[in-house]
């Protein structure tokens, strides 16, 4: 794909993102559904250039725009008061994704993975934080959980995205340190 083709893609992409919310502000019926047609439709007859393509800048635009807004948004609905009174109930949001969702990982891998990368795969599976943002917010709206666990999952969410991956990172530098001196052997 040459860079012409490529930014015009990544140009129409934007042009749908930008537009959207104000057209289905001026549609009637459920907004989700409205967007999905909406941006569906018009990607499909204007966007030049392959699937594959297509696919990434939408994703470019998701994840560099309109997710992080909404955990921006969503941050800042967090209830910290309920963290700080019972910090435990974080921690023990914290641990649960470790074990609840990577620990699995350890499993189903134990013959497909060295050791240090499966632990990699555990810390890395076990980060949340889109899924617990939605489902906090869904319990919050139709009253099925209490306002302290939801902000002590959203916490142990946000949490696990800054710790898991961190030490995944570091597993990885300090292993390939190892490699890097065990390969370097001055010769004689």
């Amino acid at each position: 794909m040459d860079l012409a083709r490529g930014l015009e893609t990544l140009f129409v992409v934007a042009a749908v993102s930008a537009l959207t919310p104000l057209i289905v502000a001026l549609l009637p019926g459920p907004p989700i559904a409205q967007v999905v047609v909406l941006i569906a439709g018009v990607l499909r007859r204007w966007a030049p250039g392959d699937v594959h393509a297509l696919e990434g800048k939408l994703d470019a635009v998701a994840y560099g725009f309109f997710i992080p807004v909404f955990f921006v948004s969503s941050g800042m609905t967090l209830d910290i008061r309920s963290i700080a009174e019972a910090p435990a109930r974080l921690l023990v949001f914290f641990v649960l994704l470790l074990l609840v969702r990577g620990l699995p990982a350890l499993m189903v891998y134990r013959t497909a993975l060295p050791t240090m990368q499966r632990i990699q795969m555990v810390l890395l599976t076990a980060t949340a934080l889109p899924l617990l943002v939605a489902l906090a917010e869904i319990g919050l709206r139709n009253g099925t959980m209490l306002r302290e666990n939801a902000a002590a999952l959203v916490g142990a969410g946000a949490l696990s995205v800054l710790v898991f991956p961190t030490i995944a990172v570091a597993l990885q530098r300090r292993s390939r340190a190892r490699e890097a001196t065990r390969g370097s052997v001055p010769s004689e």
